[in-house]
């Protein structure tokens, strides 16, 4: 739990201080790293909304989710 809370102030401070090439990929390696995050999908609305990019990027986290969920269930966790 404590990890999550980590990384989620870790990507919340990357969002609003690093530059668009840094914070997007630390987004997504979260999504992937940690199983059902589904604040992602709310930082990727706060990308969409504090810098209003053509690239709708809470569409894509929403989909990396969806896809992510089957794929979870048959690979094994060894962490």
């Amino acid at each position: 739990m404590t990890r999550r809370i980590l990384g989620s102030i870790i990507v919340l401070i990357s969002i609003l201080v690093l530059p668009y090439w840094v914070y997007i990929p630390v987004l997504f390696v979260a999504i992937i790293f940690f199983p059902l995050y589904w604040e992602g999908i709310l930082f990727a609305f706060l990308i969409d909304i504090l810098y209003g990019s053509e690239i709708k990027t809470a569409l894509y986290a929403l989909i990396v989710l969806i896809v992510l969920l089957p794929i979870r269930e048959n690979l094994r966790s060894y962490v």
